[in-house]
């Protein structure tokens, strides 16, 4: 293996190209030693990239003992080494004798997770974590070393039925990756079926998903079949599977284990043939914790799991995903329209992307509305922070200040609320319930808003 070295930190992380060009993450292989606790003298090898800590049976390291949460902590491994991350756990993880959220880990670093010790000890051995070596998944796009793995592990278990779970802030795209996914299965002919649990009221969700017989309940005239039914041999995409009501939970489990469904008001068994692919922006480690979502079920779910990088994790990704979104949206010489690249490319990957890649998306469509070139897409950015609800330096208002003043600050207000209204219905899929409950106000309102601006 040729030593083509794309990144080096002290800890002897690197990423390297072999002779086929296959790039992959070299990282020092590690034990964990435990020196105080009912585990006390023991060893344990970190062998995956996320390696989880916790009282609860499914962990790779369990600890019997009562001030362990479920899902305690973890550790990842990246291409800046091995950093620890609390999983916001009741009694807290301590790194060198300092509570933290997250903390890299040098070696011999002491872990204290709840009242059990344990030192952080790497080896001389190395193990290889492969990356993909394209630059794209479908729709997917980064050059990333983090993106690059997400794209390895989706082009290795797209083609089995592997359960999948995808997790990540809003905006990463995590139904983009769902239905790639998909359409890089054996299932792309047949259906890829979504289910926003967040957007279905709990009276609803169970028809939704079993489907009804006639009569089992206020409105149900005619037998329905539910997501599951009709995605046979296709694939069934559960968005938001935090909002998952508890009663429904240990029904879902019962799909998941056995493969069959029981439509409501029915006591007939219908056997399924669908791939479950799921995904969520809360912390579902806390939902556990809290008892709020079953353990078991969560596992099961995430057969494999995908944790989509924030864009500000990923801002070398920045360029690439730029010239696309240009070409997507205003074809090939879009590129070229653009005012000093390499400045506006510093000055966006320094920004936060509270909304991330959709936010930057929105950015480039909403930049080229304006008659004037070259087009300054940092200039656009402050219209960005007023949307995310934060605090811009100087925003850009255009009014006219020859019209009276509630002339004026009508046009200003209709101009905010119709690019705003537009965009957050773009967000949310057009979805009103889910757009309402982002916006924070009444869905009638939200209802006579869109009518006033003919947005649907």
């Amino acid at each position: 293996m040729k030593d083509d070295t794309t990144n080096s930190v002290n800890n002897g992380t690197l990423v390297i190209t072999d002779s086929d060009n296959q790039q992959c993450l070299r990282v020092r292989k590690t034990k964990l030693l435990v020196i105080s606790g009912p585990l006390q003298g023991r060893e344990f090898f970190i062998n995956r990239d996320v390696f989880t800590i916790g009282s609860g049976s499914h962990n790779e390291l369990k600890i019997d003992d009562s001030t362990v949460s479920k899902r305690h902590c973890e550790i990842i491994v990246d291409e800046s080494g091995y950093q620890i991350k609390d999983l916001n756990s009741t009694n807290g993880t301590q790194v060198q004798g300092v509570h933290v959220d997250s903390a890299h880990l040098a070696p011999g670093s002491e872990i204290k997770i709840g009242k059990v010790r344990i030192v952080f000890c790497p080896l001389q051995d190395s193990s290889d974590i492969p990356l993909s070596r394209n630059e794209a998944f479908g729709g997917m796009l980064g050059r990333s070393v983090p993106m690059r793995r997400i794209f390895y592990l989706a082009e290795t278990y797209s083609p089995t039925d592997a359960t999948i779970m995808i997790t990540g802030e809003t905006g990463t795209g995590k139904e983009i990756l769902a239905e790639e996914i998909h359409n890089h299965s054996n299932r792309r002919d047949k259906q890829f079926m979504v289910i926003d649990c967040a957007a279905i009221s709990k009276e609803l969700i169970e028809s939704e998903l079993f489907g009804h017989v006639k009569g089992s309940f206020t409105g149900a005239n005619v037998d329905r079949q539910g997501a599951f039914e009709l995605a046979d041999g296709g694939t069934v995409f559960l968005d938001e599977i935090g909002d998952l009501s508890p009663d429904l939970q240990p029904k879902l489990l019962r799909v998941l284990e056995k493969r069959e469904i029981r439509r409501v008001g029915s006591n007939q068994m219908r056997k399924i043939n669908v791939r479950i692919i799921s995904a969520t922006n809360r912390n579902l480690s806390t939902e556990v914790n809290e008892n709020r979502f079953r353990e078991d079920l969560f596992y099961r779910l995430s057969v494999v799991h995908l944790e989509l990088p924030s864009l500000r994790h990923r801002r070398d990704d920045v360029p690439l995903m730029v010239k696309r979104f240009l070409t997507d949206l205003h074809g090939d010489g879009a590129v070229e329209q653009l005012a000093d690249f390499d400045r506006t490319m510093d000055i966006l990957k320094r920004h936060e992307w509270p909304g991330n890649v959709r936010e930057l998306r929105n950015l480039i469509e909403l930049a080229f509305y304006s008659e004037k070139r070259p087009v300054d897409l940092s200039a656009f950015l402050s219209l960005g922070h007023l949307r995310a609800g934060l605090t811009a330096t100087e925003p850009e208002i255009n009014f006219e200040t020859d019209k009276p003043f509630k002339d004026a600050k009508s046009e200003l207000i209709e101009d905010f609320e119709r690019t705003y209204l537009k965009d957050l219905l773009e967000r949310n899929k057009q979805n009103i319930s889910r757009s309402a409950r982002e916006a924070g106000i009444e869905r009638a309102y939200l209802q006579r808003l869109v009518r006033k601006y003919g947005l649907r």
